[in-house]
């Protein structure tokens, strides 16, 4: 490892706590001030619309600025809109249309702009770590990642009871503007597009790749079924399973959360010790990742205890991390790296569009056919993304092994 990855490392750290602290105290001081759980849900629903929108402008703007330079302008930027929101919550009058109005459009343009920080943060690793040490990178990061969302989202709101919402907003402008002074010190070689190309041809290039190579076509496949799966894990579905089939109070609905947070650490941890043997192995790692979910998604669906479906969340952590870290190092060793930022817009695309699905199928089935299915379902879903896996393994030795894609846009 490089001094390059280790400030995008902390970087992206201080970055993300900073995020999910300024989330979450948005989202509790509109809530105080406008006694609306609908304003204040409207906080999330922006920053993800926002971030969706976003995601279509980072193939063009990666043909023209260095990733360091785009992340450098995500993080200065979200810092600055932060600052202006600090100083609007002073305003008494703050009920006032025209606040709230402004304060959506703030809270839009950072959501907008955090859209591009992990495609080019992702896009950024391979270009700024060996070959080698890419999925020990990638643990790093997503352990991190892990680590940071359980401190934020737990510790956050005893935080702003002690300190007030105002001070953990300057903690988090704070915490903004050290990671945006540490991407000033990361190193990146930068060539720009070959020639210049139209802004679509630019849009398109990260859904031809992704879908004209069979194996990255079937990783894709494999993200989409998972990610409708992964609505299981949604805050309504997860305390409505607490309530109907554990039989306990919201309190456990934490315990749930945090369990898996911490196994998803325990498992990050795991992972960077045995991260050689995943970089020689990232399709049996993909394989094992989910087949893993599947079976423990399964056994979680049919229990009563809470003791066991505690334990049970914990040990599916490691295996959604080692299928998450092997399929985002598989891209990262498989795709030319001017074209990764593309890829992981178009990535990003697809989250947000298969999110909302998820959102709205897991929630239907619960209602109507109650929330048991809702997890035998996904636990389905999971298998066959790990069926899918064993295709890709098969087809790797049939096939040359993806080296360095190149999509020809012009003639």
């Amino acid at each position: 490892m490089n001094k390059s990855f280790y400030f995008l490392w902390m970087g992206n750290s201080l970055g993300k706590l900073a995020n999910s602290l300024y989330m979450m105290t948005v989202t509790m001081m509109i809530y105080h001030i406008t006694s609306s759980g609908t304003l204040a849900g409207l906080v999330t629903m922006i920053h993800v619309i926002a971030k969706f929108l976003s995601s279509f402008f980072m193939p063009i703007i990666t043909d023209r600025y260095p990733l360091k330079f785009i992340l450098r302008i995500s993080l200065f930027g979200q810092s600055y809109l932060l600052f202006i929101l600090i100083l609007l919550f002073y305003f008494k009058d703050i009920n006032h249309f025209l606040i709230n109005l402004i304060i959506y459009l703030i809270i839009f343009f950072i959501g907008f702009l955090d859209g591009w920080t992990n495609p080019a943060r992702n896009s950024l690793t391979p270009k700024i770590v060996q070959k080698e040490k890419l999925a020990k990178a990638n643990s790093l990061i997503s352990t991190t990642d892990q680590s940071l969302a359980l401190l934020g989202w737990s510790l956050g709101g005893v935080a702003a009871i002690h300190f007030g919402n105002i001070n953990i907003l300057y903690f988090a402008l704070s915490l903004y503007i050290l990671s945006a002074l540490s991407t000033l010190l990361i190193s990146e070689k930068f060539r720009g597009a070959s020639k210049s190309r139209p802004n679509w041809d630019s849009i398109k290039i990260g859904w031809s790749i992704l879908f004209k190579n069979a194996n990255l076509r079937l990783i894709t496949i494999m993200g989409i079924i998972e990610g409708i799966a992964g609505g299981i894990w949604i805050g309504g579905i997860t305390l409505v399973f607490v309530k109907e089939i554990l039989k306990q109070n919201e309190t456990w609905w934490g315990y749930i959360n945090a369990s898996y947070y911490l196994g998803s650490i325990i498992g990050g941890i795991f992972i960077v010790l045995i991260s050689k043997w995943m970089q020689r192995n990232l399709v049996y790692s993909i394989i094992l990742g989910s087949f893993g979910v599947s079976v423990f998604v399964l056994i979680y669906a049919f229990t009563k205890s809470p003791i066991v479906a505690l334990t049970l969340v914990f040990i599916m952590g490691p295996f959604y991390q080692l299928r998450d870290v092997s399929q985002n190092t598989y891209f990262q060793s498989s795709i030319e790296e001017s074209y990764l930022p593309k890829v992981y817009s178009t990535q990003s695309n697809i989250y947000y569009i298969v999110f909302s699905i998820s959102v709205f199928l897991m929630g239907t089935i619960s209602d109507f056919l109650g929330v048991k299915l809702v997890y035998i379902l996904a636990s389905i879903l999971y298998f066959t993304s790990s069926f899918l896996a064993v295709s890709i393994n098969v087809k790797r030795y049939k096939d040359t092994e993806i080296k360095n894609i190149k999509i020809k846009t012009e003639g």
